[in-house]
């Protein structure tokens, strides 16, 4: 409570005898009760109108209410007081103060709290221009006490005058004004980081010095302690010291010195207890008693008895003064030496002479002249220190021995006091100089000078500054990883994306005008590749070694707040596959299907991948879990955007939502190791070239000592005689012929100046002229250095300079050619405004183009902390070099913020300034309104809002596609409409491209589909896509769409994953949606079937869509006319090769049919007969299987030798001679007559066409029945058969039809080894390498899934060598085979295709040459 007359205020009790109903008045303030209103107004007078003082402040000459407030406010400052200071200081009172005064025990807790922390307080810690919230866990100090005399422990300076040189001192002192402690720069602290976002790893620091440790000015301000001290010590009537009150001795009852600071106990003086004005009543007594004890003692009578030595001098002094009387001469003649001493001579045993008076005085006044002389020196000095000495300096007498020896004592003390006063001062100006010259904050500095005012960075109104700066994030992440994104592969060039080009991406809202989608293309792209190196696919968690591994290991599918997330994400990326065939990274992306391929990778994002990547998770992505995946925390987060792309597209999202879109994926790629890797190397690269950098200045640093000391050596003995080593003579030669301007080895020069000079060996002139060009060597490779570090400085990230006094960051951006400086945003300066900076000489009359930013301490006035930084732009930059001069100079070399920031601008100055220069000539371009690249157009100053263009139809564009689907599929004859839905394909079309709902047609088909009464217009899509895809016929879509098995009439049938892959189209409700059903299906069409595909099978030749006709049977197709067609048909139409196939089986059908009947109708007694009959049918239904030499599954080709002169009339194009079958059938044979001219012989081919296309294993024979040579060939006309031919026909086994001569043909062998040395001589081409041997199934799996029949040069080699080929277009078909195999698999674009070019310009028209010759 309040004092009044220093005497606590005590409320008046509560009247008696009020009652429940009795009105009274009640006082808040003193909590008393009134019964009437004039006591009340009486208090009220009362506490107005006298004097109040604060019981806790003792502040004097207030109201009660003051006084009241007052202590509320110092109660308060009192509790907020914080408790790791409490103890430490407590326990300083209780065991090591020894102050009776208040003021003097305040300043000893304050000095030994200078500079010093306690274990476990919580101060700020600077690290790299950051200021963190730590806690100190330990302490000690790295120099050890040394006891005094005195019993106390203090760091006693053995050599001062070393230490003075040297610029340091201790703080501490042997003066009894402050207490004795290690000085602060000892104390090193171990700390622990309590701020938010440090990985655990990262959150101790050791060793740490007291210069990075700051105490919040809060808690160390005197005005705070002295609260707490009044608040918790006192000063005992029985004591001469203040100790702890009672109360709070429990807080300190168990702890100890080592508990509270490392390194020695403080030792502090004694101050007694100082009385001011009257003495007290309780202290009377006390003095009383004093006072008589000291009464009691007996006083001894007289004076002190005095020893020997005294009387005897007593005595002497007598008789030296009655002789003196007398004017007798003394026994002993005293001298005073130059020196001041005092001598005593005894004069020799002579006869007494009587001397008169005149001559006495003359002596006399010599001897008082002659010491008045030895002690003007003393006087000089005893005037300069100001030492009283009246009466020493006159001439009437001489002064005595022992007044001079003292009047020297005073001086030579009173100069030690001097010299001590000197010393003192010195170190108290070492201290000032140590102190003046410690680091601290910026804005604690007293001497802070004017800095530049910088330019404003002109952005677009439509940008806002947070906007810029998610832009530069963007620009700078595609500079830093421009090496391992696929730029070139989706833009076509290495060049990263410009900083128009990502605001255009991120506002454009038109996806034709807008780099949105190549952006994300690239972004994805590098994220599919590294998803299938990294994480795989998602994990079956039911599996026994999953489940075990989840739960021994903590697994994402366990903890407790996202495992269920987890499983049910794994679950989603599983039934993804199982819909479109392929991984959501795989998915196809472009303008269209990126809404739905980026919704699918946010609602993916984070499945378990398991035991495979569980390890690399752990140790190469950093204990990776998935629920820390930010695509993972972007759809928790962001509900409203993934909703909205459930519908929309990204276009139609806002620029914000686009850019958390896209931030999103940036960091999720960051996390894989790909990416830490290389940033990982590039740090290491600098790191490399920061050591480089150190290594050259030791360097350097060493070769001057070497120059300096054989200099000094070469100066001191010239004449000594020096063996020089072949490496000086290499020097000195080059030297002299450098020197000469003649010509020499400037790499081996370079090397010697760059290694190490031999001094040593080298004349004075060479030695200074050799260090001058090795300087100048030195220059330039530093240059050189510096200059890779700030490339790799710029490679990695953006240049973070530093920051100034005002928190204001320092950014190196290359690619915009510019400096930039980025004020802090109220949210990221957490910096109280509490004291207020105190400048040594405040300008009077402030620069207009200079601002000082000072600290005011007042939040509404301050600069750098209050609502004035508000004012300030958010982005400016640095405009020209003279800029940048006034920057360095402004520059505090105290300050912990800004001497890092000049060490950076110092170290890539050169850099700097040629950045500066290429921002001078934007602005000189933007000002001159240039139609050049200028300042403006870079960051699209004076460019509209992109945000406002949007001109596309979603709807109208995928109608459109549809419509060239659908197109695609009619023109090359692959499906129909009208055949699968019986609805006209025009009325289809103009429903579909005006109204763009074609479910009706849908709803009355046969088709087995559910609809809505209302659906979406995307849904409306959909279902014409729905309709276009069940209208293709099924042998033109490729697996997995297609099953591997047939159905029961031995059909192709859709496999389960096309099925699912329906059901999910017809559920879409997106443009996006849709789009990716298109593109993923688009790509399992057999477009290469197609008529508009298609090259005539008979000429190999391209044609339009109406001069080729499709063969149903095996997707050929045949020019008009080669196929003998005046015109398309009408119906089917069939090839020869599939009709002859198709007359095969008929026969084939019919022969079973009759030899079922023929055993039907069998007795028992034909079983033998009938058994014989069966093993034939038998033999016919089982075709026998082989494998080629390239391990390809063909059905066996049976051979026949026929005579080449069988007519063509009597060959048939089913393989017949004269109507009789020679495929397995009984056959006629024809032998020539001696009377006509005899035919050369030649085998010709005659084959099974049981195969599966009904064709052979030649095309070429297929296009020569087609369009047959016409020439006459004469042959008998008398046929006969043998027994043995006709049994081997009748048995299905080959015939062969022997020869009439045995004589080869010439002709043909001729032609074998020319082809034979042309593909030896195409095998040694360069651009034959990709062909040579049959591709390996290891390095391309999927070859023999899509190639059928694989052909190679080795392969045709081998059928050469073998006589497998019976005549050159074999051969050539062969090859054909070979081009068009790598036409099918490979891109048009791509190199092996270059190189089957290339192949078929050199062999093509050298192999017609020879076949057709």
């Amino acid at each position: 409570m309040p004092l009044l007359n220093k005497t606590p205020f005590q409320p008046d009790p509560p009247p008696r005898g009020i009652v429940e109903s009795q009105r009274v008045i009640y006082m808040t303030q003193t909590n008393e009760i009134f019964e009437n209103h004039d006591s009340f107004f009486k208090r009220i007078m009362q506490m107005n109108s006298t004097v109040w003082s604060c019981s806790q402040t003792r502040r004097n000459n207030l109201t009660f209410y003051e006084a009241i407030k007052s202590e509320t406010e110092v109660e308060k400052e009192i509790q907020d007081f914080p408790e790791f200071l409490e103890r430490p200081i407590l326990l300083i009172v209780q065991k090591y103060t020894n102050r009776g005064r208040f003021e003097d025990l305040l300043s000893d807790i304050y000095h030994i709290m200078k500079d010093r922390f306690f274990i476990n307080e919580e101060v700020f810690y600077s690290e790299r221009s950051r200021k963190l919230h730590v806690k100190i866990l330990t302490s000690y100090t790295t120099e050890a006490p040394r006891r005094t005399s005195g019993g106390g422990q203090q760091m006693i300076d053995e050599n001062l005058e070393d230490e003075e040189e040297a610029g340091t001192v201790a703080e501490t002192t042997t003066s009894t004004k402050e207490p004795i402690m290690q000085p602060a720069e000892v104390y090193r602290y171990n700390l622990l980081i309590l701020d938010e976002g440090v990985a655990e790893a990262e959150k101790y620091r050791e060793h740490v010095t007291a210069d990075k440790i700051f105490r919040p000015k809060s808690f160390g301000a005197r005005q705070k302690i002295r609260l707490f001290l009044k608040h918790t010590c006192q000063l005992s009537t029985d004591s001469d010291r203040y100790t702890v009150r009672d109360e709070f001795l429990h807080k300190i009852s168990n702890l100890l010195w080592n508990d509270v600071m490392g390194g020695a106990e403080p030792v502090c003086p004694q101050t007694p207890v100082q009385q001011r004005g009257r003495i007290p009543n309780m202290l009377k007594a006390v003095g009383e008693e004093k006072k008589a004890k000291k009464d009691t003692t007996p006083r001894p009578r007289g004076r002190p008895p005095q020893t020997p030595e005294q009387r005897a001098q007593k005595q002497k002094e007598k008789r030296e003064r009655k002789r003196q009387e007398a004017g007798k001469e003394p026994e002993e003649d005293l001298d005073l030496t130059q020196s001041g001493a005092l001598t005593l001579t005894t004069s020799p045993a002579v006869k007494k002479v009587r001397r008169s008076s005149a001559k006495n005085e003359e002596r006399k006044k010599a001897k008082i002249q002659e010491q008045q002389v030895d002690l003007d020196f003393y006087f000089s000095e005893a005037r300069r220190l100001g030492i009283n000495f009246d009466g020493l300096e006159q001439g009437q007498k001489l002064i005595s021995p022992k007044k001079v020896a003292e009047f020297k004592q005073r001086v030579k003390e009173g100069k030690e006091a001097e010299r001590e006063q000197q010393k003192e001062e010195k170190r108290r100006k070492i201290r000032e100089k140590a102190a003046y010259n410690k680091k601290r904050d910026d804005l604690l500095c007293d001497d802070l000078k004017p800095m530049p005012k910088f330019a404003r960075l002109e952005l677009p109104e439509w940008m806002t500054n947070d906007e810029f700066g998610d832009y530069i994030f963007i620009l700078q992440f595609f500079s830093t990883f421009k090496e391992i994104l696929p730029l070139e592969e989706i833009r076509g060039t290495q060049e990263i994306f410009s900083f128009s080009e990502i605001v255009l991406a991120i506002k454009c809202h038109d996806p034709q005008n807008s780099p949105f989608a190549d952006l994300m293309r690239v972004l994805l792209s590098i994220r599919r590749d590294i998803c299938e190196e990294e994480d795989g696919d998602e994990a079956d968690c039911n599996n026994r070694e999953e489940s075990y591994l989840i739960n021994t290991q903590n697994c994402d599918p366990v903890n407790g707040t996202h495992g269920e997330m987890i499983r049910e994400i794994g679950e989603l990326h599983f039934r993804i596959r199982k819909i479109h065939g392929k991984s959501v990274r795989h998915l196809p992306v472009d303008w269209m299907t990126l809404t739905e391929v980026l919704r699918l990778i946010f609602e993916t994002s984070g499945y378990y991948t398991g035991i495979n990547t569980h390890r690399h998770r752990l140790y190469a992505r950093g204990n990776f879990r998935g629920y820390e995946d930010p695509a993972y925390e972007f759809r928790v987060s962001q509900p409203e955007i993934m909703e909205k792309m459930k519908t929309l597209t990204v276009f139609d999202l806002e620029p914000n939502e686009r850019m958390e879109i896209v931030k999103a994926i940036i960091y999720q790629l960051l996390t894989y190791s790909k990416f830490r890797t290389y940033l990982e190397k590039c740090q290491n690269e600098l790191t490399d070239l920061k050591r480089e950098q150190k290594r050259l200045k030791t360097w350097d640093v060493g070769q001057e000592g070497e120059a300096s000391a054989s200099r000094l050596l070469w100066e001191f003995d010239n004449t000594a005689v020096k063996t020089e080593t072949p490496i000086a003579k290499r020097l000195k030669a080059h030297l002299k012929a450098h020197i000469e301007g003649r010509r020499y080895d400037k790499e081996d020069f370079d090397k010697i100046l760059l290694d190490a000079v031999p001094y040593g060996n080298l004349s004075l002139d060479e030695i200074v002229t050799t260090r001058e060009i090795q300087k100048l060597e030195y220059k330039n490779l530093m240059d050189t250095v510096t200059q890779k570090l700030f490339q790799a400085y710029c490679k990695v990230s953006d240049i973070r300079l530093g920051s100034d006094r005002a928190y204001r960051r320092y950014l190196v951006l290359d690619n915009l050619s510019a400096i930039l400086i980025e004020n802090p945003s109220a949210s990221e300066l957490n910096v109280s405004c509490s004291e207020p900076t105190h400048l040594e000489h405040p300008e009077s009359s402030p620069d207009p183009d200079s601002e000082v930013f000072a600290c005011s301490g007042n939040v509404e006035t301050c600069q750098v902390h209050g609502v004035e930084r508000n004012n300030r732009p958010r982005w400016e930059y640095i405009q020209n070099k003279e800029t940048f001069e006034r920057l360095q100079n402004s520059l505090n070399p105290r300050g912990n913020r800004e001497v890092e920031l000049a060490e950076e601008l110092v170290e890539y100055k050169q850099n700097l300034l040629e950045i500066l220069e290429d921002t001078e000539f934007l602005t000189q371009q933007s000002s001159s309104e240039s139609k050049s690249s200028t300042w403006h157009s870079l960051l699209m100053t004076n460019e509209p809002d992109p945000g406002d263009t949007y001109n596309i139809d979603w709807d109208q564009e995928i109608r459109e596609i549809l419509l060239e689907f659908e197109e695609k599929l009619d023109q090359g004859l692959m499906g129909s409409l009208e055949k699968t839905f019986k609805v006209s394909r025009d009325i289809w079309r103009d429903t579909l491209q005006t109204t763009g709902d074609v479910s009706t047609f849908l709803r009355s088909s046969d088709a087995d589909v559910e609809l809505e009464e209302t659906i979406s217009d995307a849904k409306k899509l959909a279902v014409a896509f729905f309709m276009i895809i069940r209208s293709i016929n099924l042998k033109f879509i490729k697996p997995p769409y297609i099953s591997p098995t047939r159905d029961e009439h031995g059909n192709l049938k859709p496999s389960e994953l096309f099925n699912r892959w329906q059901k999910a189209l017809l559920q879409t409700d997106s443009h996006s949606a849709v789009s990716l059903f298109i593109t993923t299906f688009e790509s399992s069409i057999k477009w290469d079937k197609s008529r508009l595909q298609g090259k005539c099978k008979s000429c190999r030749r391209k044609a339009t869509i109406q001069e080729l006709v499709l063969c149903t049977g095996c997707d050929s197709c045949y020019h008009l006319k080669c196929a003998k067609l005046s015109e398309p048909p009408a119906t089917e139409w069939l090839c020869q090769g599939c009709r002859a196939q198709q007359r095969m089986e008929e026969k084939r059908k019919l022969k079973l049919d009759a030899a079922h009947l023929q055993m039907h109708n069998m007795s028992i007694d034909d079983a033998d007969v009938s058994s014989s009959s069966l093993s034939a049918v038998n033999s016919i239904e089982n075709n026998g299987i082989i494998k080629t030499a390239s391990g390809r599954a063909v059905k066996k080709i049976q051979y026949s030798e026929i005579h080449e002169g069988l007519g063509l009339k009597n060959r048939k194009s089913n393989g017949s001679v004269n109507g009789h079958s020679i495929n397995g059938h009984a056959t006629m044979m024809s032998t020539p007559t001696t009377s006509e001219r005899p035919q050369r012989n030649v085998s010709a081919k005659i084959f099974d066409m049981n195969n599966e296309n009904g064709l052979t294993d030649d095309d070429s024979d297929a296009s020569d029945d087609e369009n047959p040579r016409k020439r006459k060939i004469p042959v008998k006309k008398s046929f006969s058969s043998t027994s043995s031919a006709t049994a081997a026909v009748a048995n299905g086994s080959p015939r062969v039809i022997p020869n009439s001569s045995n004589t080869p043909n010439n002709k043909i062998k001729e032609k074998m080894g020319q082809i034979e040395q042309l593909l030896k001589e195409t095998m040694r081409q360069e651009c034959s390498w990709p062909f040579l041997q049959p591709v390996d199934a290891k390095e391309v799996p999927d070859y023999y899934d899509v190639i059928k029949r694989p052909m190679d040069l080795r392969t045709m080699m081998n059928k050469i060598k073998q006589r497998i080929y019976n005549k050159p277009a074999e051969i050539r078909s062969d090859f054909h085979l070979i081009l068009a195999n790598c036409e099918t698999y490979n891109e048009t674009e791509s190199e092996i295709y270059q190189l089957s070019q290339q192949l078929d310009a050199f062999v093509s028209e050298r192999l017609d040459a020879i076949i057709d010759r």
